[in-house]
């Protein structure tokens, strides 16, 4: 098979196993199509070159094919914006192809697999103010999250890695397959292998998740508002918008019989910063409950505009809770200024850490707040930028979206509110499952019963090793090239 078909029916399969496909068995095999072309010795440069380029235009394009059409009117240039994006991470997919075919061949697949995969999650990740660590092949387990137990101790970034070395021990049992032996015990090993490799982890999970101790938290309001994109590119009618939705969901809200910690609104209902938009309307709504709010709100302070979370306690007071560190790239930076990033707040009996928006998709981001002690992970979020793309409403974005907070909850082992603009609204248990939710579209104030775990996980103890782990396989599959001897189950 020539290595760019190879690619482009890798990049397929790896697509289709991500959200919003959702057909995550097919990552257990997606990347053996490429890993057997790339093998080849007889297999030169340009064709790994060639294979990359064509896995990542292909796997890219399926996944995030909704970027131009999001940033289309939303900056300058945003359409051609949002395609250069796809063509650095194809780029980006043409050197991993590039140093995937020389590990193959030196060190085999059971090495060149995981260690490439999960080093070039690793990079994407950890690229500064570019970071993007938007489709990690491990994020395909967020549909089973059962079976996504083992983030609990290695994260996202370590099941991309079991994913990938599940690949490269089904590249070697088809290897042996075709093979003139095809049926020795070299074969029955690997065949064996892979069901151990696949069944036990995917075993524990579910046991795990069954056994795992839960307590359930204090109530919270979680208000979810809906606002046609063309109304949010247009800061008076955003406000006024808002405002109105505000008034229709809290308005007529008593909840004197179902007491409540705190209220949790969106990112950024409102275009204005916070003096200038609807202070007192919120701060007036926390006195007439009171309870406190968190609210996102653009927020003008010495130095320039931040996306922040306000808490607007009953009495008036109003504090920073949290200022966005993980700005969007083009969206939001350069414009916005980052920070303050927030520590865990104790609310009503609730130890809380907040997530704006797209800062769910960073693992590191939750283990530092489940570290701090919070048992609620809160998420605010602005979905309503999204644009449908190729697969109407429904897109893409809002899959991925959904499935890194799953993702964090497993990581973390704590519970996750989200509360929408133009989203879906979600509880998440510390097992992953979905509480609760409100499907995209909708507006209303919701009283939901979110769960946590008294359990400290591994990767929250630990952090992220799997990255380092990838780090040292790099190592030693590049000088150690005579370890393909005792690696490859079917050698010569």
């Amino acid at each position: 098979m020539r290595a760019k078909t190879a690619g482009a029916l890798s990049g397929a399969m790896a697509a289709a196993s991500l959200p919003p496909f959702d057909l995550w068995p097919l990552g257990f095999v997606a990347l053996v199509p490429l890993g057997w072309a790339l093998s080849d010795p007889e297999s030169i440069r340009s064709d790994a070159v060639a294979g990359g380029l064509a896995f990542g235009a292909v796997f890219y394009g399926l996944l995030l094919h909704w970027a131009p059409f999001t940033l289309h009117g939303l900056v300058s240039l945003g359409a051609l914006s949002g395609l250069f994006l796809l063509g650095i991470l194809a780029g980006v997919a043409g050197i991993q192809g590039l140093v995937l075919r020389r590990l193959l061949v030196r060190s085999g697949p059971l090495l060149a697999l995981p260690a490439v995969w999960g080093g070039t999650e690793f990079l994407l990740a950890h690229f500064g103010p570019l970071a993007m660590p938007w489709t990690p092949l491990g994020l395909a387990l967020a549909a089973v999250p059962e079976v996504a137990g083992p983030a609990e101790w290695i994260g996202v970034r370590g099941l991309s890695m079991w994913i990938a070395g599940v690949n490269g021990v089904a590249l070697l049992v088809l290897r042996g397959l075709l093979s003139p032996t095809g049926r020795s015990p070299r074969t029955v090993t690997g065949l064996l292998l892979l069901l151990a490799l696949v069944g036990v982890p995917a075993l524990w999970g579910k046991v795990r998740a069954e056994a795992l101790a839960t307590r359930p938290l204090p109530s919270v309001l979680v208000v979810q508002l809906d606002l046609p994109r063309e109304q949010l590119l247009i800061p008076e009618l955003r406000d006024r918008r808002a405002g109105e939705a505000l008034d229709r969901v809290l308005s007529g809200l008593m909840v004197a019989d179902h007491p409540v910690a705190f209220a949790l609104l969106p990112e950024a209902p409102f275009a204005s910063p916070w003096d200038e938009g609807r202070a007192e309307t919120i701060t007036g709504y926390a006195a007439r409950m009171e309870f406190p709010f968190l609210v996102g709100s653009h927020l003008r302070e010495e130095g320039g505009l931040k996306n922040a979370l306000l808490l607007v306690g009953p009495d008036g007071e109003v504090r920073t809770v949290h200022g966005k560190t993980r700005l969007v790239p083009l969206a939001e930076w350069p414009g916005l200024e980052a920070g303050p990033r927030g520590g865990v707040l104790e609310l009503g009996g609730t130890m809380v850490g907040v997530l704006i928006c797209s800062e769910s998709s960073f693992g590191g981001e939750a283990r530092r707040l489940a570290r701090g002690g919070a048992d609620l992970l809160l998420n605010p979020t602005n979905d309503g930028w999204f644009r449908p793309g190729m697969m109407g409403r429904s897109t893409a974005a809002h899959a991925q979206h959904r499935a890194h907070l799953v993702m964090r909850a497993v990581e973390t082992r704590k519970g996750a509110v989200r509360s929408p603009l133009g989203g879906e609204l979600l509880v998440v248990g510390p097992t992953g499952e979905v509480l609760s939710s409100e499907p995209r579209g909708g507006e209303g104030a919701f009283i939901v019963h979110p769960l946590t775990s008294p359990v400290t996980s591994g990767f929250v103890r630990l952090g992220d090793l799997s990255g380092w782990l990838s780090g040292l396989l790099l190592l030693i599959a590049f000088f150690r090239p005579r370890l393909s001897a005792r690696v490859d189950l079917f050698p010569g």
